[in-house]
């Protein structure tokens, strides 16, 4: 959504906050950043192009990281940011942060943070503070939620062009959101159908369903769904399989506009070149 680093960056915190303890998917779970095995662990699982070195990953290091993850879940807690609380803690993280301008992963120019030792958790401060300035002086910190699966804490970073990401990758929480979605959809359906039959016998009529053979008194069939309720499913999938393959063409319809607005940067400014000569 953003650039490669910006991004990749921004995921690596959502995973920070995500190792403390508490409830995924309605299922309870333990702080998974409690030894220097488990700091390893999650630095293991960062792409190698952020270098966060887990050979400085040590006890003293694993206590500054964890506190590090209590500044970011501060933040995170408070997005939309519209207070300056957060900010004051994100500015505290900003302490001693550099800026330069060097070429990103992607090999473009942009601004990158210089830590204020080479320690490992003043690199990940400076990745992290940076990100989330990013988000916050482009008012897109309503990017940063708190998935909305019943019984779920975990954090998620919405990089969708669209603002269309709502659950985690833990369990499965968005099937469960959509089922229930579904069968209260089916509730009121037949609520309404009740209340219907209820008025036509109070009026002295039969409530019949007319079926191939003959009337009969039966219950109602579930209603199939419209057209436009098949469109929306695709939007909003009621499957794991069906929300990957949702996320899978985001992405790639996200890349693909990006692909297309850098190519249109660059034509503009080839175009201005040669209006100037």
């Amino acid at each position: 959504m953003f650039d490669v680093d910006t991004d990749r960056t921004l995921v690596a915190a959502a995973d920070l906050v995500n190792t403390s303890d508490g409830l995924r998917s309605a299922t309870p779970g333990l702080d998974q950043l409690t030894t220097v095995t488990q700091l390893k662990e999650y630095l293991s699982a960062r792409d190698p192009a952020m270098q966060w070195p887990v050979s400085g990953a040590d006890r003293t290091q694993l206590e500054k990281v964890r506190d590090l993850r209590e500044k970011v879940q501060r933040i995170w807690s408070a997005a939309p940011i519209e207070s300056d609380a957060p900010v004051q803690v994100l500015n505290e993280l900003l302490t001693g942060v550099g800026l330069r301008v060097a070429r990103g992963s992607d090999g473009d120019y942009r601004a990158e943070p210089v830590p204020a030792s080479k320690e490992l958790v003043d690199v990940m401060t400076a990745s992290v503070a940076t990100a989330i300035q990013h988000l916050v002086v482009r008012d897109e910190t309503a990017r940063m939620r708190t998935c909305k699966g019943e019984g779920c804490d975990a954090v998620i970073i919405d990089l969708t062009r669209n603002r269309s990401r709502l659950f985690c990758d833990f369990g499965n929480c968005a099937n469960r959101a959509h089922v229930r979605a579904y069968r209260a959809r089916q509730a009121a359906h037949r609520k309404s159908f009740s209340t219907g039959a209820d008025t036509a016998s109070a009026a002295g009529h039969p409530v019949r369903h007319v079926g191939s053979h003959a009337d009969t008194l039966e219950s109602p069939r579930l209603v199939k769904p419209s057209a436009a309720e098949k469109a929306a499913q695709i939007e909003v999938p009621t499957s794991q399989s069906a929300v990957a393959a949702k996320e899978f063409r985001d992405r790639m319809r996200d890349e693909l506009m990006e692909k297309r607005e850098k190519k249109s940067a660059k034509k503009l400014k080839k175009d201005k070149k040669k209006a100037k000569k």
